[in-house]
């Protein structure tokens, strides 16, 4: 197979621009959080970042940004890290940040009207009623706001997140007036996705901005750092734990003052603007030693980073040279290797990294430098910094999320808000639709279901007795005809879910894909390494034709991010699949994990043909300018440890827990203990009662096997 080109990058190889030039923010302005506290008015995610003192690295995310590539996209930056794109789109904002980015129809709010009250209520902030108040505005209205109401205190809280967090301009720059006049309205400001326009201000800034100058970026740019660290798995992983900043920072007092931040070349003071800081500007070794470890871990994951990453550092220049030559040795052992040549082996390469090694951890003897404790400095991380670390570097992520369709390390989801301002939303700021386990208005349906069994006893009575009855085993027609009433649900209230870029699959799915995953195998490739034969109705899946029943209409990987459907292993037993086109992994939720019914061996066995033909068929079917956004790369799978998901105990209901476990997963909501075989007869009446009261279905419905031909020749 030929591996996929990347569009050409934005800067030339070699040719970046230096990284010896400031990015500043207006985010986090001192001024305004603390005028927003006096207001106790809760700001969520924003709070968070400042109260964990989050340290903003400029240079290091302008390296990410110098490394981008030409993408056609309005709102997607995409930067190749090695051989690896990733990219930083509306979807990664929302899931680093938890604001709510639903879509609107009306994004720019151009109906809002100047009525009498917004009029009274500009008067009282001082500011023209035709223009959106800026935050110096916003900062001195709360120190004379005492006197207000409740909801004017409120609504002027509500107006300095916007400005100072949100949208973030310049502190004495006017904010947009429409967005701004919602504010009159609390409970639709609370309900807008405000989290598209953070990302809209954020993106283009960025990409309005030239990086071979000082810049300043507009937004909230603690997501694009918390980004660039997500898309460094392994170097936030090294750092997670934060290695203080030992450098002095004169505050206003002129006092001087030891913070706890990130590995960071900028101070993690939160100001309007953000000076840069040099290397020289470290006291001691410790500075020297950060430099070292840090390129010498880029060097050791990403051997085609620019050799100029760490120029400019003043003091520490000797010692880069040093270590750039002996990077280059190494890159020119590992070239020959992969042409087949026999002059350097492995122990050579090994022989060529150690001095390198020993280069970087003995750093304090060179120049420049001064004789100071490593491990000593390493001792004084502080309980606020280890926080903040978790924040931006945790490593171990229940969903196994990634930051791009396209990257290998996953992306570890690790959202620090519920919403931008608390309220019975979910996380991702959605409304949650409804209770799975509420018994509310079952019993009048199941009534209802009784009555129609019992006038039709040859079609529906067996069928419905084994829905109803506990450790009766569903077949595929249960687990198709529950999966149908979830996507039926899904069309009409797409607003209850997670997302709207769900699909659920029927069971017949992953059925046919495991039958012909050895025709697959056995066919051959073309010279561009598609052709393979693929299952049947493999194309009509992924432009959403199929299934059927409430057909999605939706394209994999474009419209949609995540799958979910059943796969049925050892002849006897369901698990769940879900399908993240995002991260590129697959999650096997299984009901008997404990107990291990079924071994890890089988599982790998029963994934296999989802995790390499699913890849397969994005690439197959992607346009020529998009193929190389999905390689051939099979997706990786995890199983989730029955000690984190609710278990049936007593055998027969596996088909149960699956459904529930898909639908409490789609509708944003935990597993919740009421997920038991104690209540399993309750779950199997409601689902029953609502699967006849929604849908009609009659039982032994004919499953969906639209398609089943040799192999899919759309594909």
């Amino acid at each position: 197979m030929v591996a996929s080109e990347f569009p050409r990058r934005l800067y030339t190889k070699g040719f970046e621009p230096a990284p010896d030039k400031s990015i500043g923010y207006y985010a986090d302005d001192y001024r305004l959080v603390s005028a927003l506290k006096d207001l106790r008015v809760t700001i969520g995610v924003f709070l968070k970042f400042y109260d964990l003192d989050f340290g903003w690295a400029s240079r290091l995310v302008h390296h990410i940004l110098t490394f981008q590539i030409v993408c056609k996209l309005r709102y997607e930056i995409w930067s190749l890290i090695g051989t690896t794109p990733v990219r930083f789109s509306l979807h990664e904002f929302e899931e680093i940040t938890g604001l709510n980015c639903g879509y609107v129809d009306d994004l720019a709010l151009t109906d809002l009207a100047l009525v009498d009250d917004m009029r009274a209520f500009w008067e009282l902030m001082g500011v023209d009623a035709e223009s959106g108040p800026s935050t110096t505005k916003i900062i001195e209205a709360c120190s004379n706001c005492s006197s207000w109401s409740r909801d004017d205190r409120l609504r002027l809280g509500y107006l300095g997140i916007y400005a100072g967090f949100i949208v973030a301009t310049r502190p004495d720059s006017s904010t947009n007036v429409n967005h701004a006049r919602l504010v009159m309205d609390l409970e639709g400001f609370k309900e807008f996705p405000w989290g598209r326009i953070a990302f809209q201000h954020l993106i283009k800034s960025v990409k309005e901005k030239d990086l071979s100058k000082n810049i300043h970026i507009e937004g909230f740019v603690q997501a694009l750092q918390v980004w660039v660290y997500y898309a460094l798995p392994d170097f936030a992983a090294e750092f997670g734990e934060p290695l203080p900043n030992v450098f002095w920072v004169h505050t206003s007092s002129r006092q001087k003052t030891k913070r706890g931040a990130f590995p960071s070349d900028e101070s993690s003071r939160k100001r309007p603007c953000t000076a840069s800081v040099s290397a020289a500007s470290f006291v001691g070794d410790e500075g020297a030693g950060v430099v070292a470890t840090m390129k010498g871990h880029f060097d050791q994951c990403f051997k085609s980073f620019s050799t100029k990453m760490l120029n400019g550092l003043g003091s520490c220049e000797k010692q880069i040279k040093r270590l750039t030559e002996k990077v280059e040795s190494v890159e020119r052992a590992v070239e020959e290797l992969t042409t087949g040549s026999a002059k350097h082996t492995e122990e050579e390469v090994k022989d060529n990294v150690e001095p390198t090694q020993q280069q970087g951890t003995g750093s304090k003897k060179h120049e420049g430098t001064c004789d100071v404790d490593f491990d000593a400095v390493a001792l004084a991380k502080n309980a606020k910094a280890r926080e903040a670390a978790q924040i931006v570097a945790q490593t171990t992520s229940a969903r196994h999320r990634q930051l791009a369709a396209i990257q290998k390390s996953p992306f570890l989801g690790n959202s620090t808000a519920n919403a931008i301002i608390p309220s019975s939303a979910s996380h991702s700021g959605r409304v949650r639709g409804y209770d799975p386990f509420d018994q509310t208005g079952v019993k009048a349906k199941h009534i209802t279901l009784m009555n129609f069994i019992k006038s039709n006893p040859h079609s529906s009575i067996e069928w419905y007795y084994i829905f109803r009855t506990p450790t009766k085993w569903l077949a595929d027609t249960h687990m198709e005809a529950y999966i149908n009433l979830l996507r039926l649900r899904l069309s009409k209230h797409p607003e209850c879910f997670v997302s709207d870029r769900i699909c659920f699959l029927n069971s017949m799915f992953a059925t046919v894909w495991r039958r012909d995953y050895k025709d697959f195998k056995n066919s051959e490739p073309n010279a561009h390494g598609s052709g393979k034969l693929l299952p049947p109705g493999a194309y009509s899946y992924y432009t959403g034709e199929l299934p059927i029943y409430c057909q999605p209409k939706k394209t994999w990987a474009y419209d949609v991010d995540y799958l979910y459907f059943m796969l049925h292993i050892r002849e006897d037993h369901w698990v769940v699949i879900w399908v993240s086109f995002v991260s590129r992994h697959i999650t096997i939720w299984d009901s008997h994990a404990r107990t291990k019914y079924a071994y890890d061996e089988q599982i790998a066995e029963a994934v296999e043909p989802l995790a390499v033909m699913i890849p397969y068929l994005l690439q197959t079917c992607a346009p020529d300018d998009d193929k190389w956004k999905f390689p051939y790369t099979p997706f990786t799978h995890s199983r989730v440890p029955g000690t984190e998901i609710p278990q049936n105990i007593q055998s027969g209901d596996c088909g149960v827990y699956c459904l529930k476990y898909i639908e409490c997963h789609a509708l944003d909501l935990p597993f919740p203990p009421e997920l038991c075989d104690k209540n399993i007869r309750k779950i199997r009446e409601k689902m029953a009662a609502e699967l006849f009261d929604e849908t009609g279905c009659r039982g032994h419905d004919k499953l969906d096997a639209t398609g089943l031909d040799v192999y899919d020749r759309k594909a």
